[in-house]
């Protein structure tokens, strides 16, 4: 399979896992729970929703790092390239979450299986989120491409 196809794929299932994530565990995590509490006026969470956090990070990696040795099986790649291959799937992925999820399923089209409170997430939180996801995001993207690479590396 050639590695344009193996990125479409890989992709695609992000995509699917990102939408999955996002409406299950990800409510449980330390940054969603945090922005209701601000959006509602109550304290900020425990701190218990770190570790949910860390743990989606974490099976990040891991997926990313099987997607690496799934490229390398069928031919050796440097680090480098796979650092880099990397960064675009997970700059991808990131504009399908800012584009699709956060913009059109939150605020455009807010099916009512999501349970969203009323006025909530805000147009202007949500523009402040997709701000934030491209800027001090890469704060979380570019970890996850080395752990990526790497554990595809030792996979390998």
């Amino acid at each position: 399979m050639s590695l344009f196809l193996k990125f479409l794929t890989a992709f695609i299932l992000g995509c699917v896992i990102f939408l999955l994530i996002s409406f299950t565990i990800y409510r449980k995590s330390y940054y969603y729970q945090r922005a209701r509490a601000k959006a509602e006026g109550r304290e900020e969470p425990s701190k218990k929703g770190l570790l949910v956090t860390l743990s989606i990070l974490l099976v990040m990696a891991l997926a990313i790092g099987v997607f690496d040795y799934w490229i390398l099986m069928d031919s050796p790649k440097k680090f480098s390239g796979l650092f880099l291959l990397n960064l675009i799937l997970i700059t991808s992925l990131s504009l399908f979450d800012a584009l699709f999820i956060d913009f059109y399923l939150l605020l455009v089209w807010r099916p009512t299986l999501l349970t969203l409170p009323e006025g909530q997430p805000t147009r202007e939180y949500m523009h402040h989120h997709i701000r934030v996801q491209f800027t001090k995001g890469w704060i979380f993207k570019l970890p996850l491409a080395l752990l990526g690479a790497g554990i595809g590396l030792l996979l390998a």
